[in-house]
């Protein structure tokens, strides 16, 4: 169960967002059926409480923040391990910065150098032009 400050706190911000008594407003609510919130209206509450817990909220943890309550559950559990999500988010670019790294020189020296060889056809003269017969009658008079 979430602690009542961090409740209290998603509370009040609903409530003023709503414009409606903090004490109509339950953990059981749903944010959209229960309190008539739509997506925009989410995306920003959940801005606002980032603000206020100065946590981040991953999009993929989105789908899981229908009530209030569960809005609340998840903010102390992030407020209770803060480096628990940074540490698994940092973990994921680094492997995938790391592998491209470690094989872009080694494809970039060979590969690059012998397809520029290739793709590279040797110089050509422009061919002559054949001389046509305005020419050879000029010549002729």
């Amino acid at each position: 169960m979430a602690d009542l400050a961090v409740t209290q706190q998603i509370i009040q911000s609903l409530a003023t967002y709503l414009k409606r008594d903090p004490a109509s407003i339950t953990e059981s609510h749903h944010l959209r059926d229960d309190l008539g919130l739509d997506s925009v209206a989410v995306i920003e509450l959940l801005f606002e409480i980032e603000d206020r817990f100065k946590i981040q909220i991953p999009d993929q943890d989105l789908v899981g923040l229908s009530t209030v309550g569960s809005v609340a559950a998840y903010v102390q559990e992030r407020l209770a391990s803060p480096k628990a999500a940074p540490k698994s988010a940092t973990k994921t670019p680094a492997k995938a910065v790391e592998k491209p790294a470690a094989k872009a020189p080694a494809k970039s020296s060979t590969k690059p150098k012998s397809k520029a060889k290739a793709a590279s056809p040797p110089a050509r003269k422009p061919a002559a032009k054949p001389k046509t017969a305005q020419t050879a009658k000029g010549k002729k008079r």
